[in-house]
């Protein structure tokens, strides 16, 4: 596979090895060997969701080794979903130290081993962990620190889905950095609102937390789908222009795209991939730190479906590793074919001028609209979209 070098900032084996001796002592629990290799690309990452660990009950395992064994060049695994329940942390449904998990934790443990960070995913859709983090920190925050410390994770990616106080999203940020040092990778999984400066599932000012706490977030799952805006140049290009003309300054290297890999997984957001990876050459463009792209979830990904679902971690490190096109004088390229925008139902967005925003909506409803990725068409020679990205709360989203 020919591929530009791919520039690479951080080592965590140094970090996974003091979470390993902190957990020793508080919890006095036999750790995980710790990632010995395990280093993240500042840009271009390419991240898996694994949430479903078992079929048929717990019949049947799913296990994520062949996304080392096929070479995939998978970067981040983010294992989900860890519930802070009020009496007892719970790996999804089961306790962490279950013998059901035993293979599942060799498994991570070897992809650790070779150079792929596995991180722990906090809440998610339908559960109360970030209320009772809010409700009870002092019993809560520790059993996440002795968890993480016990199984030698590289890092721990917060989704707040409930409506949950800055403060304490900020105490588990600061926390986290203190226990496990600065290599130790801490991110977040908002929806595309909350990079915008907008209302969003969490009711997080994202703006404000990256203002107080920036310097210790490593990059943001952004959720692309579930009616949030769909994950297409435009989309994305929305975002990084809010971010560098009005709101905190989160670069485009922490703006993840996070995506469906199945549109089995939520009603809403699909692209297909041949047209996902051919975005790619706009956004990164338009984009040259662009942060790469996370896909939910690894058990049905595309185009392996659940025979082959580490498939789709290849397709997309194949995609960012290939060479930015390179325009021609002259030339006349072939727009990239994007999703259709989502169309509100309130009252109409305004058309601005380019590079400015209009937001519209009522009753939680919030909408967007920019003029379509201007740098990237540039760029590109001749490429000049108007799109619209619209996000708005779901009823029904995609369980994580």
């Amino acid at each position: 596979m020919i591929g530009l070098p791919r520039r690479r900032r951080r080592m965590l084996a140094a970090g996974a090895a003091g979470a390993v001796a902190l957990g020793a002592a508080w919890a006095g629990a036999s750790a995980v060997p710790p990632a010995s290799a395990a280093d993240v690309p500042v840009d271009d990452r390419v991240i898996v969701y694994y949430q479903k660990q078992f079929t048929d009950g717990y019949a049947e395992y799913i296990s994520p080794a062949p996304l080392l064994h096929e070479g995939t060049g998978v970067d981040v695994v983010n294992l989900a979903a860890i519930h802070m329940n009020a009496d007892v942390l719970n790996l999804n449904d089961l306790e962490p130290g279950s013998p059901l998990f035993d293979r599942m934790w060799a498994d991570l443990a070897e992809l650790q081993a070779n150079g792929i960070a596995v991180v722990g995913m906090v809440g998610g859709a339908m559960n109360s962990s970030w209320e009772n983090l809010e409700d009870d920190y002092d019993t809560q925050y520790p059993r996440l620190r002795d968890f993480v410390a016990e199984h030698g994770l590289d890092g721990v990616d917060l989704d707040v889905e409930t409506g949950t106080d800055i403060a304490v999203v900020e105490s588990v940020i600061a926390d986290l950095e203190s226990d496990f040092g600065p290599d130790f990778l801490i991110t977040l999984s908002p929806v595309t609102a909350g990079l915008m400066g907008r209302d969003n599932l969490s009711g997080l000012d994202y703006d404000e937390l990256y203002r107080r706490s920036g310097a210790s977030i490593d990059w943001f799952n952004t959720q692309f789908y579930c009616g949030w805006g769909d994950p297409t140049a435009a989309n994305y290009d929305a975002i990084a222009r809010y971010q560098a003309t009005r709101g905190a300054g989160i670069p485009a290297s922490k703006i993840v795209l996070a995506v469906l890999t199945n549109p089995e997984n939520c009603d809403e957001g699909w692209v297909p991939l041949d047209e996902l990876t051919a975005s790619f050459d706009v956004m990164r463009t338009a984009h040259p730190d662009f942060g790469g792209v996370a896909g939910w979830e690894y058990f049905n990904s595309l185009p392996g479906g659940e025979e082959e679902p580490w498939r789709w971690a290849a397709v997309m490190r194949e995609a960012l590793d290939r060479p930015v096109p390179t325009p021609t004088p002259n030339s006349t390229p072939t727009p990239t074919p994007t999703a259709s925008p989502i169309t509100p139902t309130a009252t109409p967005v305004a058309t601005p001028s380019a590079g400015e925003l209009a937001a519209t909506g009522s009753n939680g409803a919030a909408g967007f609209s920019v003029a379509a990725a201007a740098a990237a068409a540039t760029a590109v020679g001749a490429l000049a979209v108007g799109v619209t990205l619209t996000v708005r709360r779901r009823l029904r989203r995609a369980p994580r």
